[in-house]
């Protein structure tokens, strides 16, 4: 989702009709509970009386009607956009705070230049915000690897444990199990893991920009 946040990014800093409603309206999620949010969608996607389900009955797509919390082949696709719909408006603003640091006089040179906006996108802004790319990728990498209170509130890890995560096993090991010790190693391992993460993602980041920029 990171080329069409930075799109958005790009979109809501130019010249549009009514930015500031659009900016308001893709940060709003990002500002409300991680449970509140959990609990909404739960009954949004629930098999009875589900919104979800009704405006799929509204618009005469039954077919597609399903199990969205209780099929294990489909339950991460349901929560995966539940998490998009949340933290997509935070990197947005992200990437547009970073876009309006990007030097103006080289916007203009190749504006004049008879640079198009696809190329300048290309090869001058995604450049210049490479460190924020790299941020929000690896802000990314580390919810997904953390994420607790969305999978916990909406499946509780199932159907089974299809839906479970590492810091959710890690918190039932530690609680349900009493088994503490083990807890905190994989605690521990958890930001091992996250830490050499980073720095090879670090190094292709760099060397993807650096490659461009070349």
């Amino acid at each position: 989702m990171i080329p069409v946040e930075l799109a958005f990014a790009v979109l809501l800093t130019s010249r549009l009709r009514a930015a500031k409603f659009y900016k308001t309206m893709v940060f709003l999620p990002y500002i409300i509970n991680g449970v509140a949010i959990a609990y909404a969608f739960s009954y949004f996607f629930s098999p009875v009386n589900g919104a979800f389900d009704n405006i799929l009955e509204m618009l005469r797509l039954e077919m597609l009607k399903h199990s969205w919390l209780s099929d294990e082949k489909i339950v991460n696709f349901t929560l995966t956009f539940v998490s998009l719909w949340r933290f997509s408006g935070y990197h947005i603003v992200l990437f547009m705070a970073a876009l309006q640091s990007v030097n103006q006089d080289i916007m203009e040179a190749a504006t004049i230049d008879g640079a198009n906006s696809w190329q300048m996108f290309r090869y001058i802004q995604t450049p210049s915000i490479a460190l924020m790319v790299d941020f929000v990728l690896f802000d990314n990498i580390r919810g997904a690897m953390q994420v607790f209170d969305i999978p916990f509130v909406m499946t509780s890890g199932g159907p089974g444990y299809a839906s479970s995560t590492f810091t959710l096993y890690t918190i039932n090991t530690a609680f349900k199990f009493s088994n503490f010790g083990l807890a905190s190693t994989m605690a521990v391992a958890l930001m091992v893991i996250i830490i050499l993460i980073y720095i090879v993602q670090n190094k292709i980041i760099h060397g993807f920009f650096l490659k461009e920029g070349k």
